[in-house]
């Protein structure tokens, strides 16, 4: 059985970046536990999942929908997904 991790593939690396801020995989790592930033992957990933069945709900609902409704729904929930973030202070995000 084979793992991910037997074969990552290419990384990349933009010149310009903080050389520090790679861990010992070659991947970036951004928080001092490696699995917070599997953590934040996987909660990434769902979020994606979420956002394709709501628009998977939008089409069954009809087409009455405009794009600016469709925007302002991805808008919003973007918003909840970063919402803790924004309660830390973070003007970055």
């Amino acid at each position: 059985m084979s793992s991910q991790t037997d074969n990552p593939g290419p990384v990349f690396k933009p010149d310009d970046t903080p050389k520090d801020i790679y861990g010992p995989d070659g991947k970036p790592q951004f928080f001092d536990d490696p699995g917070m930033d599997r953590f934040v992957a996987v909660v990434m990933n769902m979020a994606q999942e979420m956002w394709v069945q709501e628009e998977r709900l939008m089409a069954l609902e009809g087409p009455e929908a405009s794009e600016a409704d469709r925007e302002a729904k991805l808008k919003a929930f973007i918003d909840r997904i970063f919402a803790p973030l924004r309660e830390q202070g973070s003007d970055d995000i």
